[in-house]
């Protein structure tokens, strides 16, 4: 979208200036003192610059966004259309449970605040995006199927996942080649650091291959609605 709009900006003002350079050659038949003409002339050559600079302008732009769009896309999120599609079907196969929890309660660790003993939801989105790195086909959080529409967000000591709540601990399913995901977790980096987390403060971490997995289809609707405006007469 953004690619679009910076060609369409850079046409037009390719076009102005063009139109620009049309009244300025039609100014230059109508005048006839030579000081004029000298003028107009080098008016006019001053806009075929411009215009010059612009058409390269928009020669670069368009090369970048034929870059953009030939470039494959990065790893960790899965094709959006063939997601959807996977979403609506069922699924089963080998992968890995990874379970995330809370500190036990007591005692706060010399050092740690109460926010550094619970999970985040950064923690769980963290979670799955190297899921989907490790090549993930198909992913659930407490039991609910992943779409391209789930919502996860964090409210106080339990999280939503579209609009249900949750609380610890909280679950994670992908089904793909366990050796992948497990090593693609581990060497995540952000995972990493939520390892160190794990052995400073004891939150919970548990991560298991499993021969099966079965996921049935997604229950929430993968229809994206818009608004209308109503039409009314008078």
């Amino acid at each position: 979208m953004h690619a679009r709009s910076v060609r369409h900006i850079a046409g037009v003002l390719a076009v102005t200036v063009a139109s620009g350079l049309l009244f300025s050659v039609s100014a230059l038949h109508e005048r006839t003192s030579p000081a004029a003409t000298s003028d107009l002339s080098t008016l006019v050559r001053n806009r075929q610059e411009q215009v010059r600079v612009l058409e390269n302008e928009v020669s670069g732009l368009d090369a970048q966004i034929q870059a953009f769009s030939s470039a494959a896309p990065q790893s960790g999120t899965p094709d959006e259309d063939a997601f959807t599609a996977r979403s609506t079907r069922p699924v089963s196969g080998p992968g890995v449970q990874i379970t995330l929890s809370d500190a036990p309660p007591g005692q706060i660790p010399a050092g740690a605040t109460p926010n550094d003993l619970v999970i985040h939801q950064q923690d769980i989105e963290d979670t799955m995006n190297a899921l989907w790195s490790g090549g993930a086909e198909a992913m659930t959080v407490q039991g609910v199927r992943v779409t391209s529409r789930t919502v996860i967000r964090c409210i106080g000591n339990v999280i939503l996942v579209d609009g249900t709540s949750y609380s610890p601990p909280y679950v994670i399913q992908a089904i793909g080649d366990p050796a992948t995901l497990r090593a693609t977790v581990t060497a995540s980096p952000r995972m990493v650091n939520y390892q160190a987390y794990v052995t400073k403060y004891g939150l919970g971490w548990d991560m298991q291959t499993k021969d099966s997995l079965s996921f049935a289809p997604a229950t929430t609707s993968l229809t994206v609605n818009y608004a209308t405006v109503e039409e009314t007469n008078g």
